[in-house]
């Protein structure tokens, strides 16, 4: 089976990239929405039929974004829909506050995913990592199963990503992969070290997206508008050799380690958030500073 989709995602990709240049002049871009077909095999074994029906629904609307652009609040009523349903996946109970904070925490992933889908290969790594800590650290078959499957299409993806505009993750791609990332963390909720190796993998990105909103705000931007705000696009602005894809690799290896002498607790998210914000504006203040000399 491993081999089947070793040889099927690079022909997904590649054929992929040929019918959507036949039809519109835009970089290819929505391919992670793809991902749901072969998932689904998985899928099926762990959640009820009406609710992989919902999800595959809702992600083949949200691949409008990437063929069309459909409305952000569009997009957002998607990914509200798409928590609740994963919310009811796996209770019937309505507790407020966790109802909450599976809204909350599913808007900030899908939309810290899709600001992380800026440069070649960005996403990606970051994914890679993602589904690493899943099928290295689980002990669940069904999460180990599904996350090979998803490296290997990962990985296969890179090969296209790798150069420059020429195949995108896309929205739909980032909103279908955040369905997937709930699926998993709801099945891993008793593993505690997983947990934790996740929050350190994804604070760096989350606290980079809430740096660009407030630094957006504070000077009055329009926060729908595009930006290039984000420390990996600074860097690839300012400098060659794929060195943007440094932060999310660096970050992770450093939250990790710090995690590894915590337990999973308020004061480890505390420690890491204090450290991954001061080490965030002192970057942003040695790049620019670099950038001004070399300007001079």
């Amino acid at each position: 089976m491993k081999l089947f989709f070793i040889l099927l995602f690079p022909l997904m990709n590649f054929f992929y990239i040929k019918i959507w240049n036949k039809f519109s002049d835009k970089v290819p871009s929505g391919i992670g929405v793809l991902l749901s077909i072969p998932v689904l095999f998985y899928l099926e074994k762990n959640l009820d039929i009406m609710n992989i029906v919902l999800l595959l629904l809702f992600s083949f609307i949200y691949f409008l974004d990437d063929l069309i652009e459909i409305n952000f609040l569009y997009r957002i009523l998607l990914q509200i829909f798409a928590s609740i349903v994963i919310y009811y996946s796996y209770t019937f109970e309505l507790n407020f506050i966790i109802f909450f904070l599976n809204l909350l925490f599913f808007l900030i992933l899908v939309n810290t995913l899709n600001f992380q889908d800026g440069e070649d290969l960005n996403i990606a790594i970051l994914l890679i990592l993602i589904f690493s800590i899943f099928y290295f650290c689980s002990e669940n078959k069904f999460t180990q199963n599904t996350s090979e499957l998803i490296l290997i299409f990962l990985i296969s993806f890179s090969l296209f990503n790798i150069k420059k505009n020429f195949l995108y993750y896309g929205d739909s791609g980032c909103y279908y992969i955040s369905i997937i990332i709930f699926l998993f963390v709801y099945n891993e909720i008793h593993n505690t070290f997983l947990i934790k190796l996740l929050i350190a993998t994804i604070i760096f990105p989350i606290i980079d997206v809430f740096y660009v909103i407030a630094y957006r705000i504070f000077n009055k931007q329009n926060l729908l508008s595009r930006n290039y705000l984000h420390l990996y696009q600074i860097l690839s602005q300012k400098f060659n050799y794929k060195l943007y894809l440094l932060p999310n690799i660096l970050f992770s290896v450093l939250n990790i380690s710090i995690s590894l002498n915590f337990s999973l607790g308020i004061n480890l998210i505390i420690l890491l958030l204090i450290i991954n914000i001061f080490l965030l504006f002192a970057i942003h203040s040695i790049v620019m500073r670099m950038s001004n000399k070399n300007e001079n």
